[in-house]
């Protein structure tokens, strides 16, 4: 079993980082920890730190958070995460994800080099459709979606906690059809648990530096950070 100690500081950093961005707590997680430990094992926790880091946001800044936004990236993803989580034991490969690392990277780099090209509707839509499919399987979704639905949102603090309701739900969600289909998290759960209040923590202190960054900076953070998890995903998994 992954160490408790090393496991909560890691937690921590990533999901502080998720705080402030609104995104990549559980890829920077498990990109991190997956160098130590069983990978099986961290998705587990990933769930558990997960829904804790997206209580916490919500119970801060739920009155950023958009309904119709929420709604529509639900409507889009969540048939995707059911049938990614159904066919995690046959999907969870390191060359798929690998591939998805690269799909960032690209996206990443044009955006970067060539802010203002624009971006077809229809490949939007196909990344917010395979967001729901990668969080399935990977529980790493969370920029698939935000590259297909980042600019529907009006303000950094209405990206941060609609996509932090997004991954409550979709999470709640996915711990619910993988229990159905006759998995387990009490192991887990029962020694881990104290985790997830630190995570709390964590992301409350993150939210101190996500309202001194200013929008038009934060918008060109997202897209650097986009870039580097793609690149851990990349050298890590």
């Amino acid at each position: 079993m992954p160490s408790f100690s090393v496991i909560a500081i890691i937690a921590c950093f990533a999901y502080a980082i998720e705080s402030i961005f609104g995104f990549g707590g559980t890829i920077i997680f498990l990109g991190i920890s997956g160098l130590i430990y069983d990978f099986e094992s961290l998705l587990k926790l990933a769930m558990i730190v997960g829904l804790s880091s997206g209580l916490a946001v919500l119970m801060q800044s739920y009155k950023y958070l958009s309904m119709k936004h929420l709604a529509t990236i639900l409507i889009y993803t969540i048939p995707g995460a059911l049938i990614g989580t159904m066919m995690i034991t046959y999907l969870a490969s390191g060359l798929l994800i690998k591939l998805f690392s690269i799909i960032l990277i690209i996206y990443g780099i044009i955006n970067l080099f060539f802010p203002n090209i624009i971006i077809p509707k229809a490949i939007k839509l196909s990344l917010l459709i395979l967001g729901g499919f990668i969080q399935g399987i990977y529980t790493v979704g969370g920029p698939f979606v935000l590259m297909g639905y980042k600019d529907n949102f009006t303000s950094k603090q209405e990206l941060r906690s609609t996509m932090a309701g997004y991954f409550f739900v979709i999470n709640s969600l996915r711990a619910l059809f993988f229990l159905a289909l006759g998995g387990s998290y009490t192991t887990i759960v029962g020694t881990y648990y104290p985790i997830a209040f630190l995570v709390m923590i964590s992301v409350w202190l993150g939210y101190l530096v996500h309202t001194r960054i200013p929008e038009l900076m934060f918008r060109k953070l997202i897209i650097i950070a986009i870039t580097a998890i793609g690149i851990i995903i990349l050298f890590t998994k």
